[in-house]
């Protein structure tokens, strides 16, 4: 059995997509996997019961058994646990981690979202929780500057030195590529560093799917439940978008338009003109007339209601952290596809010891 943690060294790293498509690879070798998340940063509600966001996704993916308190023991929304020694709690995590690798090849242990970070939200700092588990390190870090990037990079190394396994710089601009590949990353190889790869900034990991939309505002599903699934790429308030019968929906003054992701012209490199739309969202709280639903349903149009107006739904979604849901598995396909073509996470795994 052995035990990788995966740390992050900021928000919106990619984190979590990144210890899915690991999980899912270790998976498809033939390895049974567990998780743990020490302490939480997202709180979830699901059926009376709080847990973390990441121990929602990761118990169904990895269909795992256990309960939700062992899988993240620690959650950011309780405050009694914070009253406990550290030492206690240290103690606790490594039973825990020695408990959920029985019968487990690999057990994942994911770290919080900033591995610098000292939080008395979470009192035992990530480089110390990799130490006394003596596990192998994976870090992602987003890449924002040249600088900081080496720096940080540097200084995980020196704390944690030859646990770390692999390095994968995430969300990196296009136009930077190049240039950590052939400088940066040979660089640090130099040094000893174990950079795996550089993976571009890529707007469809960034999208929404409608079924995460109508979580996010609670809204009722009027029509196309079946569609949840389908990606959001923007959303206007206008209707120039709408054409043929949902044209009739330009009177209905209260609505967001949901576009579908859509692809730069060729040779303009600018988007089209007119947009395919993959729902329509009613605000206010008013049910539509029959004629709108009829031609929802005839153009297969997903429909969904919201009480707030429409200002405060903008404000409600632009504000909200997207989270990971098993439903967006169209996502961990692309890390997938993008980290597979240099062959760098079967090149991770073989630096964490996975057998090809």
């Amino acid at each position: 059995m052995s035990l990788i943690f995966i740390g992050a060294t900021g928000d919106r790293t990619g984190h979590s997509l990144i210890t899915w498509s690991i999980a899912r690879r270790l998976v498809e070798k033939g390895n049974s996997v567990g998780f743990i998340k020490p302490f939480g940063t997202h709180p979830v509600n699901i059926d009376g019961v709080w847990t973390d966001c990441d121990a929602l996704l990761f118990k169904e993916v990895l269909n795992l058994q256990e309960p939700f308190e062992r899988i993240c023991p620690f959650l950011l929304s309780e405050e009694a646990w914070r009253q406990r020694e550290n030492k206690e709690v240290l103690e606790e995590i490594k039973s825990l981690a020695r408990e959920l690798s029985v019968g487990k090849d690999f057990l994942l242990v994911m770290g919080s979202e900033h591995i610098f970070f000292d939080d008395s939200s979470r009192p035992i700092p990530d480089v110390s929780l990799i130490t006394e588990l003596k596990a192998d390190f994976v870090l992602v870090s987003r890449f924002r500057d040249t600088a900081k990037t080496i720096y940080s990079i540097l200084s995980v190394s020196s704390l944690v030195k030859d646990r770390v396994k692999g390095i994968i710089l995430n969300r990196v601009a296009p136009e930077k590529l190049e240039e950590i590949s052939n400088k940066m990353i040979p660089s640090l190889a130099q040094k000893g560093i174990p950079i795996i790869t550089a993976l571009p900034e890529d707007p469809v990991l960034s999208f929404r799917s409608l079924g995460e939309i109508k979580d996010i505002l609670d809204s009722e599903i009027l029509w196309g439940g079946e569609y949840l699934g389908q990606s959001v790429g923007g959303m206007t308030v206008g209707s120039t978008d709408l054409k043929g019968e949902l044209r009739l929906f330009k009177r209905a003054y209260n609505k967001i338009i949901l576009l579908k992701p859509f692809p730069l012209d060729a040779e303009t490199g600018e988007p089209p003109a007119h947009r395919a739309i993959a729902g329509i969202l009613l605000t206010g709280g008013r049910n539509p007339a029959p004629q709108l639903l009829h031609v929802a349903k005839t153009s297969k149009t997903p429909l969904m209601l919201v009480k707030d107006d429409t200002f405060a739904v903008l404000e409600r979604l632009e504000k909200t952290t997207s989270s990971l849901a098993p439903k967006d598995e169209f996502k961990v396909q692309r890390i997938t596809e993008l980290m597979d073509r240099d062959g760098a996470l079967d090149r991770l795994l073989h630096s964490l010891g996975v057998s090809q």
